[in-house]
């Protein structure tokens, strides 16, 4: 697979199926990503490969890195915030994505958010602060803290393809080398 044109940005997330029936509603109207096709998620490695470089061999290669991956379990257990700006769920525990994150930015080159901060922060981000009329997302965080946890299971990573305005997977690579699904 190489990535098309009218893709300007590559990324790969772990995604949180488990937590769509929770959060869900939230990221509707406050994540501008949600209404372009990103499923709730955890972010590794953002920008990654720049679509139009995306080769088979890219594909093998993340294979086979998460292939020596197993999957793992944890929850998301706690509300935080990015200032006032970004309403977050935190995983616990966060180390399997900080690892998975540092090995494959090292592994492809591509520092996660192009290098932009200091640290890895695992989050599945909720919302966005002035996307949504009526309910805040103060009223989102309220709502999810006593919905918490959402126990989950990391099974796979998938290349996520977007030109910011619609997003799609591109691949899934499935930790401990099980085959992926259709």
């Amino acid at each position: 697979m190489t990535g098309g044109t009218d893709c300007e940005h590559s990324a790969l997330f772990v995604p949180v199926p488990e937590a769509e029936p929770i959060v869900g509603q939230w990221r509707a109207v406050h994540d501008p990503k949600a209404m372009t096709g990103v499923p709730p998620h955890i972010t590794l490695v953002v920008p990654w490969v720049p679509p139009e470089q995306i080769k088979p061999a890219h594909l093998d290669e993340l294979d086979e890195v998460l292939s020596r991956r197993e999957p793992f379990d944890y929850r998301l257990d706690k509300v935080c915030w990015f200032g006032d700006r970004v309403l977050w769920l935190a995983p616990n525990p966060a180390e399997p994505f900080e690892a998975l994150t540092e090995e494959l930015s090292e592994h492809f080159g591509t520092p996660p958010w192009g290098g932009k901060f200091d640290e890895i922060v695992p989050h599945l981000t909720v919302g966005l602060s002035g996307y949504a009329i009526g309910a805040s997302l103060a009223d989102a965080g309220d709502d999810l803290r006593g919905r918490l946890p959402i126990e989950c299971r990391a099974r796979e990573v998938t290349v996520m393809c977007g030109d910011g305005l619609c997003w799609s997977v591109t691949h899934r690579s499935m930790l401990g080398g099980a085959r992926a699904r259709a």
